[in-house]
């Protein structure tokens, strides 16, 4: 296994900049995400750590040493993609085993390593199997086996799991995950799902416009982000803008705790949606408000609350109020992040 460092990297295509100035340190054995909307870099990070391009600029080190000048072939950091890219006309076992014939393994080597595998991917009976007549998740499994047949030190993801539907996504997260502890190896993640990111990392990346706006622990991230991208990336928030005097952020609508903070004229403070908590209009505390909308969701629920003309947005599991209800609510206060204007 190896650690993965990526110091001052910096890169351009056509003279416009995709990627300026990314630092990130990934020790041995952690699952990264770099977490990001579409065009912000992400599989340009991972194709220059795989050696598919190079960096115009900056370092990138396997266990402490630079990987600039080693091919491709030899850097044993492997993609896998999110089209899969199986050879149609091999089996999953002449899938699996392609890797090791290149690489001149003798016969029996490869009989053992394959057969370990298919065993490990749990794709016993499916050895003969073409790629044609595999299910979606199946076919990753395949795609996932045949790479670490090599022995990567590193192991890429390349938004795995886009094509498949929603329960056999959470399916193939859930077998990811519990094979990349098993066998402890360095895995980096490129995604632009959320929850994919938190439910699957040691850390996250966040990236935006080419640059590492946060590296952090997904708990951190999601409850103390440095900016308002980082804190948009995991969700819509509530942002209320009003002023911090004495440790305490005043606003139209509410007065917050705001200790640790110093006076600001102008401050925003940003709100998660479960942040805020519902309770009936007789109820001793809170702030006044009633329900403007509301969206049922099974497990939970979407509510618009109005407070005298300023509109939270709170989702809730309790389903017991009705548009039009006259409410009160009160925030959970360790969760409120303030941001300068």
């Amino acid at each position: 296994m190896s650690s993965v460092k990526l110091v001052n990297i910096t890169k351009s295509f056509d003279e416009k900049i995709v990627l300026e100035n990314i630092n990130i340190d990934i020790k041995d054995g952690e699952l990264v995400s770099l977490l990001g909307v579409s065009g912000c870099g992400k599989s340009t990070t991972l194709q220059l750590i795989a050696g598919l391009i190079n960096p115009d600029s900056g370092d990138i080190i396997f266990n402490d040493k630079s990987v600039l000048n080693i091919p491709t072939g030899k850097r044993e950091a492997v993609i896998v993609f999110q089209d899969y890219l199986l050879f149609p006309h091999m089996s999953v076992y002449e899938n699996i085993e392609f890797g090791l014939k290149m690489k001149n393994i003798n016969k029996k080597t490869r009989k053992d390593k394959v057969n370990e595998l298919i065993k490990l991917v749990k794709l016993n009976g499916y050895e003969n199997k073409y790629p044609s007549e595999l299910s979606g998740g199946q076919k990753q499994r395949v795609a996932i086996a045949r790479t670490l047949a090599i022995n990567p030190k590193v192991l890429l993801l390349d938004e795995p799991f886009s094509n498949l539907d929603i329960n056999l996504r959470n399916e193939m997260r859930e077998f990811v995950l519990n094979l990349q502890k098993k066998l402890n190896i360095t895995t980096i993640l490129v995604t632009h799902d959320k929850e994919e990111a938190l439910i699957m990392s040691d850390k996250i990346a966040v990236m935006v416009e080419g640059k590492i706006e946060q590296f952090d622990k997904p708990t951190t991230l999601y409850q103390n982000p440095k900016t308002k991208s980082v804190a948009n990336i995991f969700g819509e928030r509530n942002y209320i803008k009003g002023k911090i005097e004495n440790e305490v952020f005043k606003s139209n609508i509410f007065y917050i705790d705001a200790k640790g903070y110093n006076d600001l004229d102008i401050v925003e403070a940003m709100i998660p949606k479960e942040c805020i908590k519902l309770y009936s209009a007789n109820y001793n505390d809170g702030v006044n408000g009633y329900i403007q909308r509301k969206q049922y969701a099974g497990d939970k629920t979407f509510y618009d609350i109005n407070i005298n003309g300023e509109v939270l947005k709170c989702t809730s599991i309790s389903n017991e109020y009705n548009q039009g209800d006259d409410i009160k609510i009160c925030i959970d206060r360790d969760n409120i992040v303030f941001f300068p204007l």
